[in-house]
Parts: C-alpha cells; sequence; structure tokens
C-alpha cells in the first residue's frame, strides 16, 4: 500500500503522485481509493480501488538515476529489428508499451525513430499508427526519464542525444 505523497509510475498515466487516500461510493458499495495526480498532466486526476488486480499490474516504483542512464548508456548497441507486418508490429509495439519494461520501451522509440529517419530520406513519413505508439512511449518513458534525471520533459531528448554521442 502507497502512502500519500508517494511517487511513481502508474500505466500509461505516467509518473504520478498519490494526493490523497479516502472511501468513496461510486455506485458499487464503499471502498478505498487512490487519488493519484499525474505530475505533468495537473488538470486531471485519478480515482483507482486500492484493492484492484488492475492497480497492482500497473503500478511501477520509478526507476533510479543509475538505472535510466544504463538504459540510455545501452542504446546504441541495440539491434533495431523492424517489423514489416504492420498488424504484427503494432501488436507487437502495444504489447511493448503495455508491459511497461522501460528498456523495451526505450527499444521501441529507437526503433521507431531510426525508422522514421529512414523514411525521411526518402521523402516519406510514419504511418500515423506508427507515429502514435511512438508518442505515446516518449510520453510515458520521458517523463519518467525526466522526473529521475531532475529535468523537464522536453530536455529528455537532448540529454539521451549528448549521452550516448
Amino acid at each position: 500500500m502507497f502512502e500519500k505523497g508517494h511517487i511513481f509510475v502508474y500505466g500509461a498515466s505516467g509518473v504520478c503522485r498519490v494526493e490523497d487516500i479516502c472511501i468513496r461510493d461510486y455506485g458499487s458499495g464503499k471502498k478505498e481509493y487512490y487519488i493519484l495526480q499525474p505530475v505533468y498532466d495537473l488538470r486531471s486526476t485519478l480515482s483507482v480501488p486500492v484493492d484492484a488486480p488492475a492497480f497492482a499490474t500497473h503500478a511501477r516504483e520509478l526507476l533510479t538515476q543509475d538505472e535510466v542512464l544504463d538504459i540510455i548508456d545501452s542504446l546504441p548497441n541495440v539491434e533495431a529489428e523492424w517489423i514489416r507486418d504492420d498488424k504484427e508490429r503494432i501488436e507487437t509495439f502495444r504489447s511493448l508499451l503495455e508491459g511497461g519494461v522501460r528498456r523495451d520501451i526505450a527499444v521501441l522509440i529507437r526503433t521507431l525513430y531510426l525508422h522514421k529517419k529512414e523514411l525521411a530520406v526518402k521523402g516519406k513519413k510514419l504511418r500515423s499508427s506508427d507515429e502514435t505508439i511512438m508518442q505515446r512511449a516518449e510520453k510515458l518513458l520521458y517523463g519518467e526519464f525526466a522526473w529521475v534525471l531532475g529535468i523537464d520533459p522536453k530536455e529528455v531528448i537532448d540529454f539521451i542525444k549528448n549521452r550516448v554521442e
């Protein structure tokens, strides 16, 4: 059980803070809820039952700074394999996102970035489905990296580029 003020990663919402823990009744009886505040979206809050199986599945502790730097440092050594079949690629990428393994998400972003660069040389663009997944992955991963490194999420790409060059 998390305490008020605890900061962690929650599913697609990214880095969240426990603003409150309270009893609510949303029509199915009284339950204890976490009231979560995404740290990069102050306009929204989430109410999540403390005992929800999905909460345990989607809640992950923040990486340490060493873990973030290790992921970044490993990126140049990773082989980016493009999946040609659109349906298979989208399913694989969504599965990686939902799995929440940050190293896998970083490799996913790198794969999409390299393919996007390759297409740009030919005057082409990523498919909209690939672009959408890339944006979701970047928002999720770069938010956590920014929080852990103490920088603005907009600075993460430059931080990564400077670190791997």
